[in-house]
Formats: structure tokens, C-alpha cells, sequence
């Protein structure tokens, strides 16, 4: 695989505003000499990065427990990359790793470093089983996929004949949290998506056996998860918050679990709107609500994707990326997080898989 001379970068220009939605005018495409290898290090080239909602917290002026990301730095994200050059013992040209390598065509990463891994977001992680399309390491088999399998499965604890309701169905942890549920039995699956468009390509695809179009007009939320869900969600896999949570909440079942993998409708919103009005719901119904971290699971993340894989063969899982290409896209693909502009797991590529990888 060969290297150019210089190296793309996304730097960021301003901080994003509470009322704006992010996009490229937030950045800036600049260009840095190839960077250069220290005793220990290694000289990565990105392939793929990855899309999260948290990304946009990196470049607010609230300091969080996310990244920050300051005026002129590049961009932070996780992808996948192969090694170009190591001088590192245990890592070879060739191979392939998961990282975070920022919004770059080449980063010089440091393995050994442990500064700031109470995050657990710069470890650099080799991939023992690459598979093409690479795509998959961020989506099926990867970190979107893990949080799915823990909303599911570790928190949500779905079992056979449950009925199971997930927001945000047609994005990147959706859409896999819903045949994940399939998986573990679930009776019906229920999907709530923005638009009669995602709604019907979730029940095309097999994912739900049903789905809501949340913006829908006139529509009133709850009283539609109640015709969906008449003896309530036993398990409802939370990524949206707000106004969605409480619709949700006044349609759980007795000894449901409310499990909080995100909330885009209001993380970003300053001050804070009160919160659900119906949680009382969770004592009337002997249920629980509980938030995970994906992070605090990295350590059985090869479970995860070895299961998932397995799963895969089977042909219980099935691939449902949307990819966006080049280096240059990569501000609008964070930013269809936010206006709906995408299906299933959102990824940038950055360059072509290294054609001696096998087929998936």
C-alpha cells in the first residue's frame, strides 16, 4: 500500500452552538507533512472512521466527561487502520487496528500509552481476524454493534417472548439492536424511526415487525407505542431522551427494563429540559431504568464480536451500513446523525481495504 508526501486533516475551526447543527463550516480540511515514527511507535493509515452522537460533545465550549477537542486541533474519532511502518515489538507493517486516529489520512500512534484511559478511547487495538468489507470491524463487529449487544443482552437482559421497543431503530446501534433482540427470542419488535421511508425500510429489512414514525404529523407518540405495544415493552432500548422517553415510559410492561444508551434529543440542549414526567411509571410497574457506558465493557469487547460473528455465519445478523466516502465527507456524515440523513451504521471511508484481506 503506498503513502503520499502529505497528510489531510480536519482541524476544528469553531465551536459548535447549542441551536446550530454541526457541519462543515465548524471545520477546516488543512494539510500537515506525513508524520514521522519514534522508537515504540507506529505510522497508521486510516481506512475507516466511525460516527457517534458523543462526537459532537468534542467540540462544544461545555467541558464533559467526552473528549475535547480545542480550536485548531484535529478532529477525534476512532477507525480502523493498517499499519504502514512499527517500531513497536508487537506490531507489523500490514497489520490491522482499531484506534482512535482522528480525522486524518496518517496518525503516529504510541500502543503502550496509557495516559487518559479512564476512557479507554486511545487504546490501539489489533483486529486478529480482518474481514472485507472493513466496514464491518466499525459497524457489525464493532463498537456500535457492542453497544447494542450490551442495551440487549447485559442490561436489557431480553428474553424468550418479550416485546421490545427501540428508538432511533434505523441508526447505527438500532438497527442491530433490533435483530439482536430477534436473536434472544423476543416475541415483536417494535421500532420507532423519523420518517414513513425508515419506518418501512426497518420492516423490509427484517429488523422490526413494526415501526413508528415518530414525526409523523398529529400524531401522538405515546398513544401509537400503546396500538404497537398493547401489554407494554418489556425491555425499551433508549437513544433519543426528551419528550421520546416519557411517551415510552407510559407503555412499559410490569417488570420492564428502560435501558439508556443515549439521548441526541437533549444532551446538547442549554440549560437542561425537566425530565420524564411519567417516571413514577417505574415504581406503578415493578420496573427498572438503567444507563450503561460502552467503555466500561472494552475488556469483553472479543466476546462481543466473536459472538457477533458467529451469529453473522449463521445468518442471523445481517450488514446494514451506510458508508460515505472520502475524507472530505466526514463532517456531513457526523452531521446526518442529527438531521436523519442516513440507515444503520454510519462510517467514512477513507481509502480501500488492502486487497489481501479475505472476503467476509
Amino acid at each position: 500500500m503506498t503513502m503520499t508526501d502529505t497528510n489531510r486533516q480536519w482541524r476544528l475551526k469553531r465551536f459548535v452552538q447549542p441551536d446550530e447543527i454541526l457541519g462543515e463550516e465548524h471545520y477546516e480540511l488543512s494539510e500537515s507533512p506525513m508524520p514521522t515514527i519514534d522508537d515504540e511507535q507506529i505510522l497508521v493509515k486510516t481506512l475507516l472512521l466511525g460516527t457517534s452522537p458523543a462526537q459532537r460533545m468534542y467540540v462544544t465550549e461545555e467541558r464533559t466527561f467526552h473528549i475535547a477537542v480545542e480550536i485548531g486541533e484535529v478532529m477525534s474519532g476512532r477507525g480502523v487502520g493498517v499499519v504502514m511502518e512499527s517500531k513497536h515489538p508487537d506490531f507489523e507493517a500490514g497489520e490491522i487496528i482499531q484506534a482512535t486516529l482522528g480525522w486524518q489520512d496518517y496518525v503516529a500512534l504510541t500502543p503502550d500509552d496509557k495516559s487518559d484511559t479512564g476512557k479507554n478511547v486511545r487504546t490501539v487495538q489489533k483486529v486478529p481476524n480482518p474481514v472485507r468489507p472493513l466496514t464491518t470491524i466499525m459497524g457489525l463487529f464493532g463498537q456500535l454493534a457492542f453497544s447494542a449487544y450490551v442495551g440487549i443482552i447485559e442490561v436489557g437482559q431480553v428474553k424468550e417472548g418479550d416485546v421490545v421497543l427501540v428508538s432511533s431503530a434505523a441508526g447505527g446501534v438500532g438497527s442491530v439492536a433490533c435483530q439482536l433482540a430477534r436473536i434472544q427470542g423476543a416475541s415483536k419488535v417494535v421500532g420507532i424511526a423519523g420518517g414513513q421511508e425508515k419506518c418501512d425500510w426497518l420492516v423490509e429489512q427484517g429488523l422490526c415487525d413494526s415501526a413508528i414514525d415518530y414525526k409523523k404529523p398529529g400524531q401522538d407518540l405515546a398513544a401509537a407505542i400503546g396500538e404497537h405495544c398493547p401489554d407494554g415493552a418489556d425491555v425499551y432500548l433508549d437513544n433519543v431522551g426528551g419528550a421520546m422517553l416519557d411517551a415510552a415510559l407510559q407503555n412499559i410492561a410490569v417488570g420492564a427494563r428502560v435501558v439508556i444508551c443515549g439521548m441526541i434529543s437533549t444532551e446538547y440542549m442549554n440549560p437542561r429540559p425537566d425530565g420524564p414526567k411519567h417516571y413514577f411509571n417505574l415504581l406503578y410497574k415493578r420496573s427498572r431504568m438503567e444507563g450503561f457506558f460502552v467503555f466500561d465493557y472494552v475488556p469483553r469487547w472479543p466476546e462481543f464480536e466473536e459472538q457477533l460473528r458467529e451469529w453473522y455465519s449463521q445468518g442471523k445478523l445481517k450488514l446494514v451500513d451506510d458508508v460515505f466516502d472520502g475524507l472530505p465527507s466526514a463532517p456531513r456524515a457526523l452531521g446526518s446523525l442529527f438531521t436523519g440523513g442516513h440507515t444503520g451504521g454510519c462510517v467514512i471511508r477513507v481509502a480501500d481495504d488492502p486487497e489481501n484481506i479475505p472476503a467476509i
